[in-house]
């Protein structure tokens, strides 16, 4: 049986959440990772939903160790590799390929949230310079009303799995007004572990999507509830008091599978 619960409020995830950039990620990093000596496979599914400033600390070697970068330096870094991802979506897109684009069931959940005027946001590891491209890029839009507010990797000093991004988060959906946000009642949408973890770490309930990862990888990560994608999620009913949501879980798609 579907799975029912109401929840103040909600804050995203958005690249594998939201939005799919696989084709220009891999197109604009996979050369990068190899240069650092590192398999492109290997790299991205240890770099998914960590911040791109993170990731170079983790694995650049050339032309100098990213651990030996100053603070300044790693974020010129993170913008040039953000950029050309950026770039490298809408040049897929505009060549009609899929570039960045919505993933399922992504536009009439949002469409639910907005139609309602839930309190809601997104809270990425990107900067603003990917986000703003990414969402713009995808259809999703980067301002209200259709995204509340958006806090990126470039207004955080920890990046996921560290709480401090969804503590952002938080503090955002307060400023939408209305009743007191009390974390427990605030849903985080994810598809990477580290955001999975960032979420749990703030107080928050967690809801993971198969979308970036694999399932295996998702039923081993700790979560309040899991699903497959945002066709599975329904939106009951939407306003700025709460959001019903009644969800498939991967779990009883798992049992159904197995019969």
């Amino acid at each position: 049986m579907p799975v029912e619960f109401t929840v103040d409020a909600i804050l995203s995830d958005m690249d594998g959440t939201l939005v799919d950039s696989t084709p220009a990620v891999e197109g604009a990093l996979s050369k990068w990772a190899r240069l650092q000596g590192v398999e492109p496979e290997f790299f991205f599914s240890h770099s998914h939903g960590v911040r791109t400033r993170d990731n170079i600390k983790r694995f650049q070697t050339v032309p100098v160790p990213g651990s030996s970068l100053t603070e300044e330096e790693l974020d010129d870094a993170a913008r040039e590799i953000e950029y050309a991802i950026a770039e490298e979506g809408r040049l897929l897109s505009e060549a009609g390929g899929r570039g960045i684009t919505r993933l399922p069931g992504v536009d009439k959940f949002l469409g639910a949230l907005q139609l309602g005027g839930a309190r809601w946001g997104i809270v990425t590891s990107a900067t603003i310079i990917y986000a703003s491209s990414a969402l713009t890029t995808s259809g999703v839009g980067k301002e209200p009303p259709a995204v509340p507010f958006l806090v990126t990797a470039d207004l955080v000093k920890h990046g996921k799995p560290h709480p401090e991004p969804y503590l952002a988060g938080l503090e955002q959906l307060k400023k939408l007004g209305g009743a007191p946000i009390d974390p427990k009642r605030v849903l985080v949408l994810e598809d990477a572990p580290s955001g999975l973890a960032s979420g749990l770490a703030a107080g928050c309930q967690t809801l993971a999507v198969c979308t970036g990862q694999t399932r295996e990888r998702i039923r081993a990560t700790p979560a309040t509830y899991r699903t497959v994608d945002f066709n599975r999620v329904e939106v009951v009913s939407a306003s700025p008091e709460g959001i019903t949501l009644r969800i498939k879980t991967l779990e009883e798609e798992d049992a159904e599978e197995q019969q």
